[in-house]
């Protein structure tokens, strides 16, 4: 489902990408409004092609606008009819992993990221996550030297504001917790359901897990 080329039922790109963008964010309730010229920087859209979107977007009732400090700025209607049904399509075909796979692949101190289950759950539907949110505590274990500040922002951004808790230690640190037989480490790197999106170090192979 999540390699369904949206593209084609919205009828292009830029409108797909401005979509997304919105009712995404409209979903984290913080109440974020998108400047044009930002909009065009965060989605990698030419202006003019997404001044035209947003002009059609308006005319049609999903996207409203205001007006502050001389600059104009749009957010989805509060009164469009089909807000809960487009939210559901753009959750249901959003991947954040590839995102963080691309993030990562770059940061070359960086020897192994894991994904633990509940970074799936991120974008459930309050109600239905609030009781795996409370139990999961950690959601990206990391190995190797990064900007934390960085990675935290990049986070708030792919996943609109909803929180992500990550850790990390140093590669030395690792094999000294391998050495003295760390049940916690172990117990985390085997954990079921877990997504190996870096390894550099062949950990998985190593724990007989490839």
């Amino acid at each position: 489902m999540k390699d369904l080329d949206i593209s084609k039922i919205f009828g292009s790109k830029c409108r797909a990408k401005i979509l997304e963008r919105f009712f995404l964010e409209n979903s984290s309730g913080r109440g974020k409004l998108f400047h044009m010229r930002g909009l065009s920087r965060d989605i990698d859209e030419q202006i003019n092609s997404v001044k035209r979107e947003l002009d059609s977007l308006s005319e049609l009732g999903i996207l409203k606008s205001k007006t502050e400090l001389k600059k104009k700025y749009f957010y989805v209607n509060p009164n469009f009819e089909l807000i809960d049904e487009f939210t559901n399509i753009f959750i249901k075909l959003y991947n954040p992993i590839e995102k963080l796979k691309e993030f990562f692949k770059n940061e070359i101190g960086v020897e192994l990221v894991l994904l633990r289950p509940s970074i799936e759950t991120k974008f459930i539907q309050k109600k239905e996550n609030k009781n795996i949110q409370r139990q999961s505590g950690l959601d990206i274990f990391i190995i190797g030297d990064f900007d934390r500040t960085k990675l935290s922002s990049f986070l708030d951004d792919v996943y609109y504001g909803r929180r992500v808790i990550f850790t990390a230690i140093s590669v030395e640190d690792f094999f000294n917790r391998l050495e003295y037989n760390d049940k916690l480490i172990k117990g985390l790197l085997t954990e079921k359901g877990n997504i190996y999106i870096k390894d550099n170090m062949k950990v998985k192979e190593k724990l007989g897990m490839s």
